[in-house]
């Protein structure tokens, strides 16, 4: 009886404890994790040989969950920036763990009878010791080496948890400094704002554009020239990584160029529209909550941003291709 009530007890304690660090509070606790684990092999667990303890962490590169128990010590990291991919790193590990302790007693059932005194079965009743338990080395590799999530294309992912399933789609917002060169004269600046959307490959920004106003001085006069505007945009990661990309870029841009004359015998104010294809290359960090976006632009006018003064010429001549150079500070959100 005594030995009945002390096996009834053990089996009601959990084979898992959790421990959550700082940062790290959206991680699965406990009875969670057990849950998944519980799910994923189909049964409730209630004869685990061994106990587990689990700590999750969170540094500046993400998630980590360090998995130990009798058999070693076994760490998984993902850079997500929520839990749930980890959490189901972790559920698979432990229920591939505990599958491969399960398997251990019955490898070691027929040395255990042995070693008792216990009469051996007949000959032709007892099955053949390799139907009986898997080979020792089979059941050693099981239990000591941690189980190595798939990467892309079938491979081994080494200590990093699997993605959820899916790249993580980023919502941006970037606001920056422009630098126009050959547009309204020689060197202009510009302010401007985007939103924009996109994963591991492709992005598309969209926003607006606003030029300092410029005067240009002609003639005995001068022209007072603004101009507000949008930007299109579409790029392609070319090299990179997910921390630092570069990519390449194109769209439209498009602004309402307004000058204004002073100074002249009739000072009229002349409004124009300013069409541009952008060819752009962009080295950008789009992976933290904070990044940047560094860009150089040749621009080939669709429509010319030339004005002139009746009797005196054109005020400002601008060359075929201009050029845009902007640095912009950018906020990511995870979606």
């Amino acid at each position: 009886m005594l030995a009945a009530s002390g096996t009834a007890t053990a089996q009601t304690e959990p084979f898992l404890s959790v421990t959550r660090g700082a940062g790290a509070e959206s991680c699965p606790d406990a009875a969670r994790l057990i849950e998944r684990v519980e799910q994923l092999r189909g049964r409730p667990e209630t004869g685990a040989s061994g106990s587990y303890v689990v700590d999750f962490t969170r540094d500046t590169d993400g998630f980590r969950a360090s998995i130990r128990s009798g058999s070693g010590a076994r760490e998984l990291r993902d850079r997500s920036r929520s839990c749930a991919g980890l959490e189901q790193a972790t559920a698979v590990t432990l229920a591939l763990l505990l599958d491969s302790d399960a398997r251990e007693p019955s490898a070691q059932a027929p040395e255990a009878g042995a070693g008792a005194g216990a009469s051996p079965a007949p000959e032709a009743v007892a099955p053949a010791p390799e139907a009986v338990a898997p080979a020792p080395e089979a059941v050693a590799a099981a239990a000591t080496s941690p189980p190595k999530p798939a990467g892309p294309g079938g491979g081994e992912r080494t200590g990093e948890a699997p993605s959820a399933g899916r790249t993580p789609t980023r919502l941006t917002l970037a606001v920056g400094a422009i630098g126009l060169f050959g547009v309204v004269r020689p060197f202009a600046p510009a302010l401007s704002a985007e939103v924009g959307i996109g994963g591991a490959r492709l992005r598309a920004t969209m926003g607006a554009l606003w030029l300092v106003p410029q005067t240009l001085k002609h003639g005995p006069g001068e022209l007072r020239e603004t101009m507000l505007g949008g930007v299109v945009r579409a790029c392609v990661a070319a090299a990179g990584s997910e921390a630092l990309r570069f990519d390449v870029c194109s769209g439209l841009h498009a602004g309402w160029l307004k000058a204004a004359a002073s100074g002249y015998t009739r000072n009229d104010v002349a409004e124009k529209m300013w069409l541009a294809v952008p060819l752009e290359l962009s080295l950008a960090r789009l992976s933290g909550p904070l990044g940047f976006d560094v860009s150089a632009s040749a621009l080939l006018p669709l429509r010319r941003s030339d004005f002139s003064v009746d009797g005196v010429g054109v005020a400002y001549s601008s060359p075929p291709v201009g050029v845009l150079v902007s640095l912009r500070g950018v906020g990511v959100w995870v979606l």
